[in-house]
């Protein structure tokens, strides 16, 4: 609810400011002065709309693809330690087995309750990765007795280095965000311009005008917030959840229950 709150006080903000400025300028100059080169301005405002239309649109696409990156990531740590958890029940009976399941029931409560929200800040949980070190030195500990055995050994070394390789990418999709200082600075003087091109217009009708404007406004500080809420996959309306990890948590307790 925040958040919607939020992005709404961002978006009527923007849009009052375009409004009131449109309105000084028409002011300043009069509509009479301004309607003289609706002709000129129509042509340049429609090649600057096109420019900024095709940056936005190239930013969202590439956010998009990493946002939706970041959550096959935890979707891949997610199947890759389930596997693990299910194939140690080859050494069923061996001490070093169960404690290997019950580590990843324990990393599982971590990265829920600890560092799912320490990742909204960008940083990460200790105890939960000293919880895979454990599930480490624990599957170590276990010694194939047969050839049948040694197979679904490989089996799991290979699932838990996979496991650990897709926590390590889901951290760091949670790190600063990737578009550039510079790339923001681009694209807030790119909207700042577009919108404020729109006060140069002249029309006879200043209510019409006006929610052109802020309709204009509107939709460019949505589009900017989108961006931001994908560059930031783990915060804001538009987040990666944890919910992969809760069901897959049930579906452990459960299978130890039995």
């Amino acid at each position: 609810m925040n958040d919607i709150l939020f992005i709404a006080g961002i978006t009527a903000f923007v849009m009052f400011c375009s409004i009131f400025c449109m309105m000084m300028v028409r002011w300043r100059f009069g509509e009479a002065e301004l309607s003289k080169h609706n002709d000129v301005a129509g042509f340049i405002y429609s090649v600057v709309g096109v420019i900024y239309a095709v940056l936005l649109a190239f930013v969202v696409i590439v956010e998009w693809e990493l946002y939706r990156d970041a959550e096959s990531r935890v979707h891949e740590e997610v199947r890759y330690m389930a596997s693990v958890f299910r194939d140690v029940r080859v050494f069923s009976g061996r001490p070093e087995a169960v404690a290997i399941q019950e580590e990843i029931i324990t990393y599982t409560t971590r990265v829920i309750n600890e560092e799912w929200p320490m990742m909204a800040e960008g940083n990460s949980s200790p105890e939960a990765l000293r919880s895979v070190h454990r599930i480490f030195d624990f599957t170590l500990q276990l010694r194939p007795q047969n050839e049948y055995e040694s197979i679904w050994y490989r089996e799991i070394v290979s699932n838990l280095n996979d496991f650990s390789d897709a926590r390590n990418q889901r951290i760091l999709a949670g790190k600063e965000g990737v578009i550039p200082p510079f790339m923001w600075s681009v694209m807030i003087i790119g909207g700042i311009v577009t919108i404020g091109f729109s006060f140069l217009f002249g029309t006879s009708n200043s209510m019409a005008q006006s929610l052109m404007v802020g309709a204009l406004a509107c939709i460019i500080t949505l589009v900017l917030l989108v961006i931001v809420a994908f560059d930031n996959p783990y915060q804001g309306i538009i987040r990666v959840k944890s919910e992969p990890f809760i069901e897959q948590l049930a579906h452990f307790k459960g299978y130890l229950c039995q």
